[in-house]
């Protein structure tokens, strides 16, 4: 670990004299007086400094830390004197970039001495990239009442171990309102409803619209009594909505709303074909709102490509402009990274085809971590229950390919398919790598053994000649695709014969899958090419 190099340091008694609250950050290009910066970062970092370019303040820019380390950047505010007139500290905060990069900003206050002793510090929040919303400061408001009578001092530490930019602004300490503002989370959801709870029981107003809503905006209202939940009803599947909060604490005193941002997830997940190309609607903000769940001790991040700048080598979406990511290159463990869509409600009586379109970042080398993945189904989104399709070791396409896996359940049910990123950790890793998905689809098929027999269907592989051999005696074929045991779409035809023969011999040898469609009717048939 590197040892901390403290950047600036002004330690005296007169703190409590010109400390100035609110601080904007507006005096100027440099830390205002009686504030620390100091860097525990590994490699080439960027500390906290003032960007007034931008009009945001104080900023924390990276671009990157060396595989396996952690990035930490203290910013510390002098020291404070929490009175019944200074127990609430409020923030406004961001994160810049989109999509993340795996960081996260802790809020933790000391009672130290010491502006700089990192061990005497508490952590009392933790604001990590779901909670922000890329390039848009949020309020933050932490309660200090537990310091009344103490002085203190706050750090707000940027922690990453891949690169990001945050922005900290208009940190103030005043008075706690009588009415405090609730704590409220979104709990769960369903195509049509969302629900939400506050920490304690008490009397809340609600009031809700479909994102982006401002409140105050005319949208739907409801009231809590005596209790710490709420569930939004009759709500449209796939949307994002903002919901507002505020306590009632009767005889007109109310609290400032709180918001948060809730969802609903997709209608048609049981409608096939089925298809996503995460290219967000307006009113989607969530990637629940796609049929996306997330599991495993990594993170598979959303992408958004720059459609500006002319430059098409470095997108990674297949279409459009939004992909998903996963990137383990500054871990010092094997990547565990699941990404799931669904549930879809599938039936024994079919066969499903899951595929989507994948590249990586780059190929891998000595520097830069290679991608392993697996295709998996399972009967939940927890990462406990899957089961693989298909593995993918090795991945060192940079465009994209086809990767297609078929599935028949064994039992009628809700299932998920995933990709799991279980890529192994390159203890030499200099540079980055990361795998991207796109283009998700499923299909289903009845099971057509019947329909195929009673059509006469049959085929054969003449390894003489190099061709597969399709003959269905009462319907012309339609069309072929044909497919390596590694999801990759290596044939596809139009067909319009009774007969027809398909030339491999630009194949090379090994085990294809065929997927015959007969008007309409499909069957996927597995032979050896050689």
């Amino acid at each position: 670990m590197k040892k901390i190099t403290l950047l600036m340091l002004t330690l005296c008694v007169s703190f409590l004299s010109y400390a100035q609250f609110p601080e904007s950050f507006d005096g100027g290009a440099t830390i205002p007086a009686g504030w620390a910066v100091y860097d525990n970062g590994i490699g080439t970092t960027y500390s906290w400094a003032v960007d007034d370019t931008n009009d945001y303040a104080s900023v924390r820019w990276s671009d990157g830390v060396a595989a396996g380390l952690l990035a930490q950047d203290w910013i510390v505010t002098p020291q404070v004197a929490i009175t019944a007139m200074t127990n609430q500290l409020s923030f406004d905060m961001t994160d810049f970039n989109v999509p993340d990069y795996n960081s996260e900003v802790t809020v933790r206050v000391s009672t130290d001495a010491s502006q700089t002793n990192m061990s005497a510090f508490t952590t009392v929040l933790t604001i990590d990239e779901l909670d922000t919303n890329g390039g848009a400061f949020l309020p933050w408001i932490v309660d200090m009442s537990a310091y009344i009578g103490s002085s203190v001092y706050v750090a707000f530490v940027m922690e990453n171990n891949d690169g990001d930019a945050w922005g900290l602004d208009n940190v103030n300490f005043s008075e706690l309102p009588s009415c405090l503002e609730p704590v409220v989370t979104f709990d769960d959801y369903s195509s049509t409803t969302a629900d939400i709870s506050m920490t304690t029981a008490n009397d809340y107003d609600v009031e809700w619209g479909v994102y982006p809503y401002t409140q105050g905006g005319g949208g739907s209202t409801a009231t809590v009594t005596a209790g710490d939940t709420y569930q939004l009803t009759g709500l449209t599947s796939g949307v994002s909505y903002n919901v507002f909060v505020r306590q009632n604490c009767g005889g007109g005193d109310y609290s400032d709303y709180v918001e948060v941002l809730v969802g609903t997830s997709p209608s048609n997940l049981n409608s096939f074909p089925y298809s996503e190309d995460l290219e967000p609607d307006a009113d989607q903000a969530l990637l629940l709102n796609f049929g996306i769940s997330f599991a495993g001790s990594g993170s598979w991040s959303f992408n958004l490509d720059d459609n500006t700048d002319g430059d098409i080598t470095n997108d990674y979406a297949y279409d459009g402009a939004a992909s998903m990511f996963s990137n383990n290159t500054s871990t010092t463990t094997d990547a565990d990274a699941r990404i799931y869509i669904g549930p879809f409600s599938l039936t024994t009586l079919n066969e499903y085809t899951f595929s989507f379109f994948q590249r990586n970042v780059d190929v891998a080398s000595g520097t830069r971590p290679n991608k392993d993945i697996d295709i998996t189904v399972s009967t939940s989104n927890d990462g406990m229950n899957d089961t693989v399709l298909m593995a993918l070791d090795d991945l060192d396409n940079t465009t994209h390919v086809e990767r297609i896996v078929t599935f028949t359940p064994t039992a009628d049910g809700d299932y998920y398919f995933g990709i799991h990123d279980r890529s192994s950790f390159l203890a030499t890793a200099t540079a980055g790598n990361a795998v991207f998905a796109d283009a998700f689809s499923v299909t289903s098929q009845a099971l057509s053994v019947d329909e195929f027999d009673q059509n006469a269907f049959t085929y054969n592989y003449d390894k003489n000649v190099k061709s597969l051999n399709l003959e269905s005696y009462n319907t012309s074929i339609t069309s072929v695709d044909i497919y390596s045991l590694l999801g990759q779409k290596v044939i596809s035809k139009p067909l319009n014969n009774t007969t027809e023969s398909i030339n491999l011999t630009s194949l090379n040898d090994g085990v294809y899958l065929a997927k015959v469609n007969i008007n309409g009717i499909f069957k996927t048939i597995k032979f050896i090419k050689n």
